[in-house]
Protein backbone atom coordinates (compact mmCIF):
# COMPACT_ATOMS: atom_id res chain seq x y z
CA UNK A 1 0.00 0.00 0.00
CA UNK A 2 1.13 3.23 -0.99
CA UNK A 3 0.38 6.89 0.17
CA UNK A 4 -0.16 8.09 -3.92
CA UNK A 5 -2.48 5.25 -3.65
CA UNK A 6 -4.27 6.48 -0.52
CA UNK A 7 -4.27 10.30 -1.80
CA UNK A 8 -5.91 9.09 -5.07
CA UNK A 9 -8.68 7.15 -2.77
CA UNK A 10 -9.31 10.27 -1.08
CA UNK A 11 -9.71 12.48 -3.88
CA UNK A 12 -11.85 10.46 -5.88
CA UNK A 13 -13.85 9.64 -2.66
CA UNK A 14 -14.45 13.70 -2.18
CA UNK A 15 -14.93 14.40 -5.69
CA UNK A 16 -16.77 11.45 -7.14
CA UNK A 17 -15.08 10.64 -10.40
CA UNK A 18 -11.11 9.41 -11.55
CA UNK A 19 -11.21 12.65 -13.94
CA UNK A 20 -11.71 15.28 -10.81
CA UNK A 21 -9.07 13.03 -8.52
CA UNK A 22 -7.05 13.12 -11.48
CA UNK A 23 -7.13 17.04 -11.53
CA UNK A 24 -6.60 17.85 -8.22
CA UNK A 25 -3.29 15.62 -7.87
CA UNK A 26 -1.77 16.74 -11.49
CA UNK A 27 -1.95 12.87 -12.96
CA UNK A 28 -3.73 11.46 -15.91
CA UNK A 29 -6.88 9.63 -15.38
CA UNK A 30 -5.21 6.10 -16.21
CA UNK A 31 -2.55 6.92 -13.83
CA UNK A 32 -5.60 6.95 -11.19
CA UNK A 33 -7.53 4.59 -12.18
CA UNK A 34 -3.85 1.86 -11.98
CA UNK A 35 -3.73 3.06 -8.20
CA UNK A 36 -6.76 2.13 -6.80
CA UNK A 37 -6.79 -1.20 -9.27
CA UNK A 38 -3.27 -1.94 -7.89
CA UNK A 39 -4.53 -1.32 -4.14
CA UNK A 40 -7.89 -3.46 -4.39
CA UNK A 41 -5.98 -5.99 -5.76
CA UNK A 42 -3.01 -5.75 -2.97
CA UNK A 43 -5.89 -5.70 -0.28
CA UNK A 44 -8.27 -8.16 -2.04
CA UNK A 45 -11.40 -6.11 -1.30
CA UNK A 46 -13.72 -3.75 -3.89
CA UNK A 47 -13.09 -0.12 -3.09
CA UNK A 48 -15.29 1.42 -5.34
CA UNK A 49 -18.92 1.02 -6.96
CA UNK A 50 -20.63 2.97 -9.79
CA UNK A 51 -23.64 4.87 -8.59
CA UNK A 52 -24.66 6.81 -11.74
CA UNK A 53 -21.94 8.60 -12.87
CA UNK A 54 -19.98 8.95 -9.84
CA UNK A 55 -17.99 6.59 -7.62
CA UNK A 56 -19.19 5.56 -4.33
CA UNK A 57 -17.11 3.71 -1.58
CA UNK A 58 -18.42 0.29 -0.72
CA UNK A 59 -18.51 -0.58 3.26
CA UNK A 60 -14.72 -1.83 3.14
CA UNK A 61 -14.09 1.14 1.18
CA UNK A 62 -15.31 3.19 3.87
CA UNK A 63 -13.32 1.99 6.37
CA UNK A 64 -10.24 2.07 4.00
CA UNK A 65 -11.05 5.81 3.24
CA UNK A 66 -11.69 7.22 7.24
CA UNK A 67 -8.21 5.57 7.90
CA UNK A 68 -6.50 6.75 4.82
CA UNK A 69 -7.33 10.40 6.03
CA UNK A 70 -5.68 10.26 9.64
CA UNK A 71 -2.42 8.54 7.73
CA UNK A 72 -2.64 11.06 4.91
CA UNK A 73 -3.24 13.90 7.68
CA UNK A 74 0.01 12.80 9.86
CA UNK A 75 1.99 12.59 7.05
CA UNK A 76 0.82 16.44 6.13
CA UNK A 77 1.94 17.44 9.45
CA UNK A 78 4.56 16.13 9.64
CA UNK A 79 6.33 16.91 6.01
CA UNK A 80 5.27 20.66 6.64
CA UNK A 81 7.03 20.76 9.88
CA UNK A 82 9.98 19.61 8.30
CA UNK A 83 9.82 21.35 5.01
CA UNK A 84 9.31 24.65 6.89
CA UNK A 85 11.91 23.63 9.53
CA UNK A 86 14.23 23.26 6.44
CA UNK A 87 13.38 26.22 4.60
CA UNK A 88 12.46 24.39 1.31
CA UNK A 89 9.37 26.17 1.01
CA UNK A 90 10.98 29.30 -1.08
CA UNK A 91 10.82 31.39 -3.95
CA UNK A 92 7.90 33.58 -5.57
CA UNK A 93 4.33 33.54 -6.61
CA UNK A 94 2.46 35.71 -8.77
CA UNK A 95 -1.21 35.26 -8.04
CA UNK A 96 -4.17 37.37 -10.23
CA UNK A 97 -7.02 37.44 -8.54
CA UNK A 98 -9.83 39.60 -9.40
CA UNK A 99 -11.40 41.90 -6.51
CA UNK A 100 -14.91 39.38 -5.65
CA UNK A 101 -12.38 36.17 -5.72
CA UNK A 102 -9.76 38.13 -3.86
CA UNK A 103 -11.70 39.12 -1.13
CA UNK A 104 -13.55 35.71 -0.43
CA UNK A 105 -10.46 34.29 -0.71
CA UNK A 106 -8.00 36.68 1.39
CA UNK A 107 -8.51 34.18 4.55
CA UNK A 108 -7.15 31.23 2.78
CA UNK A 109 -4.45 33.36 1.29
CA UNK A 110 -3.41 34.60 4.48
CA UNK A 111 -3.26 31.47 6.47
CA UNK A 112 -1.07 30.24 3.23
CA UNK A 113 1.07 33.88 4.04
CA UNK A 114 1.37 32.50 7.45
CA UNK A 115 2.60 29.04 7.02
CA UNK A 116 4.98 29.94 4.21
CA UNK A 117 6.33 33.15 5.13
CA UNK A 118 9.48 32.50 2.93
CA UNK A 119 7.43 32.46 -0.14
CA UNK A 120 7.04 35.58 -1.60
CA UNK A 121 3.78 35.94 -2.90
CA UNK A 122 2.14 38.87 -5.23
CA UNK A 123 -1.73 39.49 -5.56
CA UNK A 124 -2.10 41.01 -8.97
CA UNK A 125 -5.55 43.23 -9.69
CA UNK A 126 -6.11 41.98 -13.12
CA UNK A 127 -9.50 41.37 -14.84
CA UNK A 128 -10.69 38.14 -15.94
CA UNK A 129 -10.34 39.08 -19.44
CA UNK A 130 -6.93 39.68 -19.18
CA UNK A 131 -5.55 36.99 -16.89
CA UNK A 132 -5.49 34.22 -19.31
CA UNK A 133 -2.82 36.17 -21.43
CA UNK A 134 -0.68 37.48 -18.70
CA UNK A 135 -0.56 33.87 -17.45
CA UNK A 136 0.36 32.68 -20.53
CA UNK A 137 2.79 35.04 -21.20
CA UNK A 138 4.75 34.00 -17.66
CA UNK A 139 3.87 37.12 -15.68
CA UNK A 140 2.05 35.88 -13.29
CA UNK A 141 2.16 31.85 -12.24
CA UNK A 142 -1.77 31.29 -11.52
CA UNK A 143 -4.42 32.63 -11.83
CA UNK A 144 -8.49 32.87 -10.43
CA UNK A 145 -11.23 34.09 -12.88
CA UNK A 146 -14.70 33.17 -14.40
CA UNK A 147 -13.22 32.31 -17.99
CA UNK A 148 -15.62 32.30 -20.99
CA UNK A 149 -12.84 30.21 -23.30
CA UNK A 150 -9.38 29.88 -22.81
CA UNK A 151 -6.21 29.48 -24.78
CA UNK A 152 -5.12 25.24 -25.22
CA UNK A 153 -2.43 25.28 -23.76
CA UNK A 154 -3.45 26.73 -20.09
CA UNK A 155 -4.74 24.19 -17.31
CA UNK A 156 -7.77 25.03 -15.37
CA UNK A 157 -8.73 23.71 -11.86
CA UNK A 158 -12.24 24.60 -10.12
CA UNK A 159 -12.53 27.26 -7.48
CA UNK A 160 -15.93 28.16 -5.84
CA UNK A 161 -19.03 28.13 -7.87
CA UNK A 162 -20.20 31.86 -7.09
CA UNK A 163 -24.82 32.43 -7.25
CA UNK A 164 -26.00 35.50 -7.90
CA UNK A 165 -28.28 37.24 -5.60
CA UNK A 166 -30.80 40.27 -5.72
CA UNK A 167 -29.27 43.20 -2.76
CA UNK A 168 -32.39 45.84 -2.20
CA UNK A 169 -32.57 48.30 0.27
CA UNK A 170 -35.16 47.16 3.18
CA UNK A 171 -38.00 49.54 2.26
CA UNK A 172 -38.02 48.74 -1.08
CA UNK A 173 -41.02 47.03 -2.98
CA UNK A 174 -38.98 44.16 -3.82
CA UNK A 175 -37.63 43.64 -0.49
CA UNK A 176 -40.95 41.76 0.61
CA UNK A 177 -41.01 39.44 -1.84
CA UNK A 178 -39.89 35.46 -1.51
CA UNK A 179 -38.59 35.03 -5.26
CA UNK A 180 -38.88 37.22 -7.97
CA UNK A 181 -38.65 36.74 -12.11
CA UNK A 182 -36.98 38.67 -14.63
CA UNK A 183 -39.94 40.27 -15.65
CA UNK A 184 -40.38 42.06 -12.54
CA UNK A 185 -36.62 42.89 -12.27
CA UNK A 186 -37.29 44.73 -15.80
CA UNK A 187 -39.46 47.33 -14.21
CA UNK A 188 -36.62 48.44 -11.95
CA UNK A 189 -33.21 49.93 -12.49
CA UNK A 190 -30.47 47.51 -12.12
CA UNK A 191 -26.93 48.02 -11.26
CA UNK A 192 -24.92 45.71 -12.49
CA UNK A 193 -21.07 44.57 -13.26
CA UNK A 194 -19.68 45.64 -16.55
CA UNK A 195 -20.66 44.50 -19.70
CA UNK A 196 -17.46 42.70 -20.00
CA UNK A 197 -17.79 40.78 -17.19
CA UNK A 198 -18.86 37.03 -17.11
CA UNK A 199 -21.85 37.49 -14.64
CA UNK A 200 -22.79 40.31 -16.74
CA UNK A 201 -23.55 38.21 -20.15
CA UNK A 202 -25.24 35.69 -17.87
CA UNK A 203 -27.68 38.50 -16.71
CA UNK A 204 -28.09 39.59 -20.65
CA UNK A 205 -28.42 36.62 -21.87
CA UNK A 206 -31.47 35.96 -19.79
CA UNK A 207 -33.37 39.49 -20.77
CA UNK A 208 -32.85 38.70 -23.96
CA UNK A 209 -34.15 35.41 -23.86
CA UNK A 210 -37.34 36.99 -21.84
CA UNK A 211 -37.45 39.67 -24.92
CA UNK A 212 -37.04 42.23 -21.89
CA UNK A 213 -34.65 45.34 -21.58
CA UNK A 214 -32.42 45.89 -19.08
CA UNK A 215 -32.72 49.20 -17.30
CA UNK A 216 -29.45 50.04 -16.17
CA UNK A 217 -29.20 52.84 -13.05
CA UNK A 218 -25.44 52.09 -13.47
CA UNK A 219 -22.49 49.88 -13.67
CA UNK A 220 -19.79 49.05 -11.75
CA UNK A 221 -16.37 47.00 -11.55
CA UNK A 222 -16.72 45.25 -8.48
CA UNK A 223 -19.73 43.94 -6.13
CA UNK A 224 -18.55 46.40 -3.41
CA UNK A 225 -19.23 49.28 -5.52
CA UNK A 226 -22.63 47.68 -6.43
CA UNK A 227 -23.46 47.44 -2.48
CA UNK A 228 -22.40 51.25 -2.29
CA UNK A 229 -24.65 52.18 -5.12
CA UNK A 230 -27.64 50.57 -4.00
CA UNK A 231 -27.10 52.00 -0.54
CA UNK A 232 -27.44 55.12 -2.24
CA UNK A 233 -30.89 54.08 -3.93
CA UNK A 234 -29.26 54.36 -7.39
CA UNK A 235 -31.34 51.22 -8.21
CA UNK A 236 -31.24 47.50 -7.26
CA UNK A 237 -27.81 45.63 -7.56
CA UNK A 238 -27.05 42.04 -8.40
CA UNK A 239 -23.80 40.73 -6.96
CA UNK A 240 -22.46 37.56 -6.01
CA UNK A 241 -23.02 35.47 -3.25
CA UNK A 242 -19.84 35.46 -2.22
CA UNK A 243 -19.52 39.06 -1.98
CA UNK A 244 -22.16 39.20 0.75
CA UNK A 245 -20.76 40.13 4.28
CA UNK A 246 -22.34 39.36 7.87
CA UNK A 247 -23.13 42.85 8.13
CA UNK A 248 -24.95 43.45 5.17
CA UNK A 249 -28.00 41.77 6.63
CA UNK A 250 -28.76 44.70 8.48
CA UNK A 251 -28.20 47.30 5.29
CA UNK A 252 -30.11 45.14 2.45
CA UNK A 253 -32.75 42.43 1.95
CA UNK A 254 -30.90 39.82 -0.01
CA UNK A 255 -32.62 36.87 -2.65
CA UNK A 256 -31.29 34.85 -4.43
CA UNK A 257 -31.38 34.23 -8.16
CA UNK A 258 -29.62 31.15 -8.66
CA UNK A 259 -32.66 29.58 -10.93
CA UNK A 260 -33.07 32.97 -12.78
CA UNK A 261 -29.52 33.44 -13.91
CA UNK A 262 -27.08 30.56 -14.06
CA UNK A 263 -23.60 31.22 -13.19
CA UNK A 264 -20.70 29.03 -14.30
CA UNK A 265 -17.73 28.08 -11.38
CA UNK A 266 -14.50 30.25 -11.19
CA UNK A 267 -11.33 28.93 -11.87
CA UNK A 268 -8.00 28.65 -11.04
CA UNK A 269 -5.53 28.52 -14.33
CA UNK A 270 -1.66 27.92 -14.91
CA UNK A 271 0.11 26.91 -18.37
CA UNK A 272 -0.08 23.66 -19.48
CA UNK A 273 3.79 23.31 -19.74
CA UNK A 274 4.73 24.80 -16.22
CA UNK A 275 6.13 22.89 -13.46
CA UNK A 276 4.65 23.62 -10.36
CA UNK A 277 6.77 24.18 -7.29
CA UNK A 278 6.19 23.02 -4.14
CA UNK A 279 5.17 26.26 -3.07
CA UNK A 280 2.50 26.68 -5.94
CA UNK A 281 0.79 22.98 -4.86
CA UNK A 282 0.43 23.94 -1.30
CA UNK A 283 -1.17 27.11 -2.59
CA UNK A 284 -4.00 25.50 -4.41
CA UNK A 285 -4.15 23.14 -2.07
CA UNK A 286 -5.01 26.16 0.68
CA UNK A 287 -7.41 27.83 -2.23
CA UNK A 288 -9.25 24.36 -3.05
CA UNK A 289 -9.28 23.60 0.68
CA UNK A 290 -12.03 26.49 1.07
CA UNK A 291 -15.53 25.76 1.23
Amino acid sequence: MELRQLKSLCLIAQYGTVKEAAKRSFLTSSAVSLQIKMLERELGIKVFERAGKRLALTAKGETLYQDAQKILGSVRDAVERTITDTGEFSGKIALIAPACLRNFYLPAIARFRAAYPSIRLTILARSHRDAPSTVYSGEADLAMGIFEQLMPDLEKLPLVAPKLRLVVMHNHPLAFKRRVSVRELAEHPLVLLQPSMTTRKVIDGAFRKERLTLRIGMEAATCGEIKRYVANQIGVGIIHNICIDPEDASRFRSLSLERLFPHPEAQLIFHRAKKLSAGEKKLIEFLQNVS
